[in-house]
């Protein structure tokens, strides 16, 4: 977290310093906005970890076919 040299806090501390009360006040409510837009990390994952789900259902068949032949079943 440095810049130039210059920790990057320490940077902050001093430019906040020379500001006045009232936009003190505006930076904290700047702080309030961005800790509220905060997302929550997702973790991501790569489409190739959806090949495992390959195979597990057949192709093919009649889809009709097979609900009619359900619901006479359950009759």
């Amino acid at each position: 977290m440095t810049t130039g040299g210059v920790n990057l806090k320490q940077q902050l501390m001093k430019e906040l310093d020379g500001l006045p009360p009232d936009k003190l006040t505006e930076v904290l409510d700047f702080v309030a906005f961005l800790r509220t837009r905060k997302v929550p990390f997702v973790p991501s994952l790569p489409a190739s970890s959806l090949d495992r789900l390959t195979g597990l259902v057949a192709w093919g068949g009649d889809a009709l076919a097979d609900t009619e032949r359900l619901y006479d079943e359950s009759t």
